[in-house]
């Protein structure tokens, strides 16, 4: 009878779900400072599959207007970084304006020592962001002071 209890919660657990691991350990809350304040927060979804939520917010001071803006999506990272790309809502091969020109909103990635994440935005965010702001600047993920 024991043998039999044994081996039938063996087989129970054996068919509950994994929790997904985050192989690139990259997973969580990223805050820091850029053309603004800037936030990233990072879901592992399978394998090397991120959900990604990239926000910046530049504060109005006097008369200057402040800014902000955010973009998200799926992106594929390993423990080094990676790129991340949306479509560009305001391309316009047309435009007089170099960022609407561009098809893709891209943004590097690059995760350093520390549990720093630099943030390169390379081209085509304006869109996402005004004119003011940016997606470009150095982070640190929430656990970093701990």
């Amino acid at each position: 009878m024991f043998k039999y209890l044994l081996l039938t919660a063996s087989l129970n657990l054996a068919v509950v779900p994994a929790h997904a691991q985050d192989p690139a350990g990259v997973q969580g809350i990223w805050s820091g400072q850029g053309e603004g304040d800037l936030t990233v927060d990072l879901k592992h979804l399978q394998d090397d599959i991120y959900k990604i939520s990239i926000e910046t917010t530049v504060a109005m001071e006097g008369d200057l207007p402040g800014c902000g803006g955010g973009v998200g999506g799926e992106v594929k990272l390993d423990k080094t970084g990676g790129n991340f790309f949306v479509e560009n809502e305001s391309y316009d091969p047309d435009s007089s304006i170099p960022g609407l020109k561009e098809r893709y909103c891209e943004i590097g990635l690059t995760f350093t020592e520390g549990r720093k994440l630099l943030l390169e935005e390379r081209s085509g965010c304006i869109g996402y962001h005004g004119a003011s702001c940016g997606f470009s600047g150095e982070l640190l993920h929430d656990d970093a002071g701990l």
